[in-house]
């Protein structure tokens, strides 16, 4: 400020005395301290919003640092609003997945309702995109973690109904993990908030169903994510404007195309998220794990490798053969009739000499009829004279010409596991359509204190292989 103004409420000072009220965030940090004492303490304002504030703190007895997640005083006057935000938590609280941040505690106690998490050190999707579209690679790769965990939760039917980059937390070692789950469906059915007409949640990233006020479900956070990826890959929301315009163009209009922006996005990657943002939620993806295979850029097609291309002989080449033979054969038999003219005239030319025939040797006539008889036998024989061999012609052999193809494997289950095929580490479960080819394979699944679980698969036939495991806690050591 220049002066004239208070710098914390904006009154103007200097004309008259005035008592500047207390910030509202640090009374509500002040609040929490007194509340926690002994058991946590607060370190430092992490973020707000409209919904919530964050702070920092060090969990005292496990030693470790956490976020705690307090919803705003005002919001405590909602009768309704309270038990659903715990109910919500509470069921957010039993997600277990690698994506997912982790809800330790719910609690509502001294007039304040909060929740416990884990600390992610790192920054938020939105923070990175300050700096502008992320790689293609960094993009595919969040977009597939983030489904698989939407994926996860959507199995316990449980949907996050606001996903956008400010809950989307990159950690420091890149693992992609989400946040918030649950707290837009309990706030939307408060009375106070949703009597008024006011919408909860972020217009930019709002389904068109959503927009509309009717029921959602997995297909809503699809979409979300799909303008998620629209915005990592081009810097920019398919639609911008005021709330209510906003709105609007989810509902009517199209988005700009990822390609027309971006044009080095591939294009299985732009298809992808144009499926997704349909306007209607039964032309999207079934469910989040194909979204993930789609946009993650995996094939679910068998493909054939071929070292090297090979160039079918075809008719009007074996034609150019026959026909370069003919030429040869018939520049011979020029060449024969040539040698043969000139024979008759020689042999003319000695029978009229002088000479006498003591001197000449003689010729017998029979000697040149076979030539002339080779020469004329010769014409009529042209096609069979060098026949070009045609591909066709040679069987081949079915054992040679049958390749068994990879079939697809999915593996789920309860709770998540790390899968690793053949010893090779392929990725956190769910893992959906993976190219499994024929022969015996070792499946193992692996997860901190649960016993590992092994299997042989033997793959001999071209149906899909499927597997769903259910983890056995792990005893004491």
């Amino acid at each position: 400020m220049d002066g004239r103004f208070c710098s914390n409420c904006g009154t103007p000072s200097g004309e008259f005395a005035h008592v500047c009220p207390p910030d509202p965030t640090n009374e509500l940090r002040q609040r929490l301290a007194r509340t926690l004492a002994g058991r946590y303490e607060i370190t430092r304002l992490l973020g707000r919003g409209g919904m919530a504030v964050v702070f920092l703190a060090e969990d005292l007895a496990l030693e470790r640092q956490v976020a705690i997640k307090v919803l705003p005083p005002e919001m405590a006057h909602d009768t309704k609003l309270i038990p659903r935000f715990q109910q919500e938590a509470k069921t957010a609280a039993k997600l277990d997945h690698p994506n997912i941040i982790p809800i330790y505690r719910v609690e509502s106690e001294a007039g304040l309702d909060y929740f416990v998490m884990k600390y992610v050190t790192g920054r938020s999707l939105e923070q990175v995109l300050e700096d502008g579209p992320i790689p293609i690679d960094l993009a595919r790769r969040v977009l597939r973690e983030a489904a698989l965990a939407l994926g996860h939760a959507h199995k316990r039917r449980i949907v996050h109904r606001d996903v956008k980059p400010a809950n989307i937390m990159l950690e420091e070692d890149g693992r992609v993990v989400l946040t918030d789950f649950g707290i837009s469906k309990a706030v939307q059915g408060a009375s106070q908030l949703t009597g008024t007409g006011t919408i909860i949640g972020t217009p930019h990233y709002m389904a068109p169903e959503q927009a509309k006020g009717l029921a959602v479900d997995g297909r809503a956070d699809q979409y979300a994510l799909a303008v998620v990826g629209h915005q990592i890959l081009t810097g920019k929301q398919p639609f911008d404007g005021a709330a209510h315009s906003i709105l609007y163009k989810h509902v009517f209009e199209a988005p700009p195309r990822v390609l027309e922006l971006r044009p080095e996005v591939p294009r299985d990657l732009c298809a992808a998220l144009e499926r997704a943002l349909a306007k209607e939620p039964d032309q999207r993806f079934t469910t989040m794990e194909e979204f993930a295979t789609a946009v993650s850029g995996e094939r679910r097609a068998v493909r054939t490798v071929v070292s090297a291309p090979v160039k079918p002989v075809d008719k009007p080449s074996v034609e150019a053969k026959l026909g370069r033979v003919r030429s040869a054969l018939h520049r011979g038999l020029v060449a024969a009739g040539v040698c043969l003219l000139a024979g008759g005239a020689a042999w003319a030319s000695l029978r009229q000499s002088p000479v006498p025939p003591a001197a000449l040797t003689p010729v017998e006539p029979a000697a040149a009829e076979p030539v002339l008889q080779a020469a004329v036998e010769l014409t009529p024989r042209v096609p069979k004279a060098a026949p070009v061999p045609v591909d066709t012609a040679t069987p081949v052999s079915p054992k040679k010409a049958v390749k068994k193809d990879p079939v697809q494997l999915t593996v789920d289950s309860e709770p998540w596991a790390m899968l690793y095929l053949d010893n090779v580490e392929i990725g956190p479960t769910p893992v959906t359509d993976y190219p499994l080819p024929p022969g015996r394979h070792r499946v193992r699944l692996e997860q901190e204190g649960y016993q590992t679980k092994e299997e042989i698969v033997v793959v001999t036939g071209p149906a899909p292989v499927r597997r769903s495991y259910s983890l056995e806690p792990a005893g004491p050591p």
